[in-house]
């Protein structure tokens, strides 16, 4: 099996803490019709045509044309076996949504949406320059809900002017929302952004490390109260309402990815995909390469097993390691584990190794101790 993802690099405007590969421009259909080229042509030659997942990021996919959104699910469907119960995500902005664009999404194939709320507090999404008020969002999702079970909710901690307070009453609202589905991000100071520019000129400042690590454990504490599953470190989900494409990642399935910038993975190769709309276009009319790619060595195959699964409730399974690359882990990196053990940030139980809920907050840390 494997998934595909489709970036669509449309925006109404920058958010202020985004760095990802965007365009204001709102001709879509140039660069649309060269994605539907690029799926035929299949420049990469992916060998496996079993889907089971389909991902629609960007960019705001929810701005383009539905029309353009069944293009491509149809192309998809032509040149692939799509799985009968394939999951067909398309990540949407609240300000985008309304009951005849659900109906025509859920009618195009479309059976899962994530929903990119950020916060429900209207100072917090003015600062980070998002186009949807609070009353929007909670009419939007109002809406998702008579058409869509299975939805995802994006919030975000860390932000500038974020507390303690303004999460709470985030939790609040989603309490009662009661979606399948969360996502909640830290918030990374990304370059290139609003948000860093501001941050370098001392015109901005950031929550505490204390008030950021409150904020976690706030989520963390009452999401799992609520009778989420925090299944990833990001991700919190009811009912086995995992996304199953974001699980893929974290799971070492194959995906090819489509248009400007996007990103595939055959367990051989890395691939990424030229940035710039306009070249990507150009290269695609021409029956040129809109691509690079890198071998990876087992070093960085392995790397790559331990930084996934290391994010991932089940954790690293020492067993799997020593089938797949013939490393005693728990030997080679001993030193490491047990002090974060001592440490209380890893749980070590028979072959797997799992972050503790104090370990989830500094992972980062703890991977670059164990990779290779």
């Amino acid at each position: 099996m494997a998934g595909v993802y489709i970036h669509i690099p449309f925006c109404k405007q920058a958010c202020h803490y985004c760095n990802f590969h965007f365009s204001t421009q709102k001709n879509h259909i140039p660069i649309v019709y060269a994605i539907l080229k690029e799926i035929e042509i299949n420049q990469k030659k992916f060998n496996n045509k079993n889907i089971s997942t389909i991902y629609f990021g960007g960019g705001t996919p929810s701005i383009i044309e539905n029309s353009l959104i069944k293009d491509i699910i149809d192309k998809i469907i032509n040149k692939y076996n799509v799985k009968n119960n394939c999951e067909i995500t398309l990540e949407v902005n609240p300000d985008d949504i309304n009951k005849k664009k659900l109906n025509s999404w859920k009618k195009i194939g479309i059976n899962r949406l994530s929903v990119g709320v950020q916060s429900f507090n209207n100072a917090l999404l003015k600062k980070l320059n998002r186009t949807h008020s609070a009353k929007v969002a909670l009419d939007s999702i109002k809406n998702i809900k008579k058409i869509f079970n299975n939805y995802s909710i994006d919030l975000m901690f860390g932000t500038p002017g974020s507390s303690k307070d303004t999460i709470k009453k985030d939790l609040s609202i989603l309490k009662k929302i009661n979606p399948p589905h969360v996502s909640i991000y830290n918030m990374t100071l990304e370059k290139r952004t609003v948000f860093y520019k501001l941050f370098k000129n001392n015109k901005m400042s950031l929550p505490s490390e204390k008030s950021v690590l409150d904020q976690y454990y706030l989520i963390l504490n009452e999401l799992e109260r609520l009778g989420y599953e925090n299944y990833e470190i990001s991700n919190y989900a009811r009912n086995n309402f995992h996304s199953k494409h974001n699980s893929n990642y974290w799971n070492n399935i194959e995906y090819i990815g489509y248009g400007p910038s996007a990103h595939s993975y055959d367990k051989m190769y890395r691939y990424w995909n030229v940035s710039d709309n306009k070249e990507y276009i150009r290269l695609i009319n021409k029956g040129k390469k809109v691509y690079e790619k890198e071998k990876l060595t087992k070093t960085e195959k392995l790397n790559e097993y331990i930084l996934t699964r290391i994010r991932t409730k089940r954790g690293i399974d020492q067993k799997e390691l020593l089938k797949t690359f013939n490393i005693d882990f728990f030997k080679e990196k001993e030193k490491e584990l047990n002090l974060f053990k001592k440490k209380k940030l890893l749980t070590i139980t028979n072959s797997m190794i799992s972050l503790t809920r104090k370990g989830k907050i500094v992972s980062d840390s703890i991977t670059e101790k164990i990779i290779y």
